[in-house]
C-alpha cells in the first residue's frame, strides 16, 4: 500500500516535472524568436546610425566650405571698404578724386559730354555718367 502511495506520488512528480520542461521548452523558443528580433532591429538600428554619422559627417563639409566662402567674402569686402595703406594708392587716388571733381565743377558750369573728353581726359562713358549724376543733360 505504501508501495502504491509512493508509485502514485512518483508519477504524479514525473507528470508534473514533465509539463514543466514542455512549459519551460516553449518558453525558450519564445525568448529566441524575441532575440532574433531584438537583434535584427539592433543592426537595423546600426545601420541607420551609420548613415546619420555619414550625413552628419558630409553636412559638416558643406558647412566648412559655406564658411571659407563667407570668411573670403568678408576679408573682400573688408578689404574694399578699409583698404591696406599704401602711400602710392593713396596719392594716385588723391589723384583722381581731384580730376573727377574737377570734372564736376565744369558739368556744374555747363561743359558738355565732348568737351568733358577732350579737356578732363575721361572716356564718353565717364563723362556721360557723370553728366547724369551731376546735373547735366547729354
Amino acid at each position: 500500500m505504501i508501495n502504491d502511495y509512493l508509485l502514485m506520488f512518483i508519477s504524479a512528480l514525473i507528470i508534473i516535472i514533465s509539463i514543466g520542461v514542455v512549459l519551460l521548452f516553449v518558453e525558450v523558443k519564445k525568448l529566441k524568436q524575441d532575440n532574433f528580433l531584438m537583434a535584427e532591429r539592433l543592426r537595423r538600428n546600426n545601420e541607420d546610425v551609420a548613415g546619420l554619422c555619414s550625413a552628419a559627417v558630409e553636412l559638416d563639409q558643406h558647412i566648412a566650405f559655406n564658411d571659407n566662402q563667407i570668411n573670403s567674402i568678408v576679408d573682400a569686402v573688408n578689404s574694399i571698404q578699409n583698404p591696406p595703406e599704401n602711400t602710392s594708392t593713396q596719392a594716385s587716388t588723391v589723384e583722381i578724386s581731384q580730376d573727377y571733381q574737377n570734372a564736376i565743377q565744369k558739368i556744374r558750369m555747363g561743359m558738355g559730354v565732348e568737351e568733358l573728353v577732350k579737356d578732363c581726359g575721361l572716356t564718353i562713358d565717364e563723362a556721360v555718367l557723370l553728366r547724369r549724376l551731376h546735373g547735366g543733360r547729354q
